[in-house]
């Protein structure tokens, strides 16, 4: 069977027939999705924020603004599998793995999601640049581009943090969707330690 990562096997009978094939099958297979599966890092911070937060989706740049898993090839090309796909777009599944996260911790008084008002005085927003399993010479990868802001919304705008954080994967001698699917997944969580991490910088002395 597949690794964990995998969430919905849309047809059973195929996936048992077939099990977990190459990212780029033949097409017409049932589609399979998978989800991003990761624990929430450890990131304990003896500073906070006053403030709660609100997270929006992550807006997310062509060609990574749909749900089907991306190849990269030399030479720019590049390829969708219309079989192996995610369960949301990248800017979503980065934002809701995010929220979650930053629930399980202590930088923020609150943690919200969405575009609805709230008392949140912070707001965290960000862009995905580049989620997607990339081929290099010999290997392949998953490589993960993200810049992401936090912003003060009360009175007048003003950007407190900005970062753009760019990860890659170990590389694998295959092309398999749970691999990609898993290793993405790693470079989710190493983004969210990152991330708290430079939070932490940031509210250092704010309280304690």
């Amino acid at each position: 069977m597949c690794r964990p990562a995998l969430l919905i096997c849309a047809f059973l009978v195929t996936l048992a027939a077939g099990g977990c094939g190459g990212l780029l099958p033949e097409t017409g297979s049932a589609p399979v999705f998978y989800r991003l599966d990761y624990d929430p890092p450890p990131a304990d911070c003896p500073h906070f924020f006053d403030e709660g937060v609100r997270i929006r989706e992550f807006s997310t740049a062509s060609p990574y603004d749909r749900r089907e898993m991306v190849v990269l090839k030399p030479q720019g090309e590049v390829s969708f599998s219309g079989t192996y796909q995610w369960v949301a777009t990248p800017g979503k599944m980065i934002a809701q793995s995010l929220e979650r996260d930053l629930n399980a911790g202590n930088l923020f008084s609150s943690v919200s999601m969405g575009g609805v008002p709230s008392l949140a005085q912070l707001e965290l927003t960000g862009r995905i640049y580049t989620f997607a399993w990339k081929q290099f010479e010999g290997e392949e990868r998953a490589v993960l581009k993200v810049e992401i802001s936090l912003t003060e919304t009360a009175g007048e705008s003003s950007i407190l943090l900005h970062r753009i954080y760019r990860i890659e994967s170990p590389g694998h001698t295959e092309r398999k969707a749970p691999l990609f699917a898993a290793a993405m997944s790693e470079l989710a969580g190493e983004l969210s330690l990152r991330l708290q991490q430079d939070l932490c910088s940031l509210a250092r002395g704010e309280g304690e």
